[in-house]
C-alpha cells in the first residue's frame, strides 16, 4: 500500500518537469484550457439548476404588520433573469475555450491560402 504514496515534493517536481500538463508547449497550453472548460461546464450545470428553481419555485411571505404580501413570483423572476444572463455568459465562454482548444490541437496548415 505504501508504494502508492507520493510526496508533495515529488508532485511539485513533476509539475516543474512538465510531466503532469504535458511535455510540449502545445500540451502545456491545452491542459489548462480543458480544465477551464470542465469548470465552466460544472458551473453551467449549477446555474441551470438554480434557474429551474427560480422559475418553478414559490415563496410564502407572511407580513409582520398583516399587510399585503408582494406577488410570490416577482423576486424569483428577477433572480431567474440574472441567472439566465450568467448562463449565456457561460455558454459563450465555453464556446470560446473550445474554439481555442481546437485551434491549439489542430495542426497548422501551411499550404493554404
Amino acid at each position: 500500500m505504501t508504494e502508492n504514496v507520493v510526496s508533495f515534493e515529488e508532485k511539485r517536481l513533476e509539475r516543474l518537469d512538465g510531466t503532469i500538463f504535458g511535455s510540449t508547449a502545445e500540451e502545456s497550453k491545452i491542459a489548462p484550457i480543458g480544465s477551464q472548460i470542465e469548470f465552466a461546464k460544472r458551473e453551467l450545470e449549477t446555474v441551470q439548476a438554480y434557474i429551474d428553481l427560480a422559475y418553478a419555485g414559490t415563496i410564502t411571505v407572511t407580513m409582520n404588520d398583516c399587510g399585503e404580501p408582494p406577488p410570490p413570483q416577482q423576486p424569483f423572476a428577477h433572480l431567474g433573469s440574472i441567472l439566465s444572463n450568467y448562463e449565456q455568459v457561460l455558454f459563450d465562454r465555453i464556446a470560446e475555450l473550445e474554439y481555442e482548444q481546437e485551434m491549439l490541437s489542430s495542426p497548422t496548415d501551411d499550404g493554404g491560402y
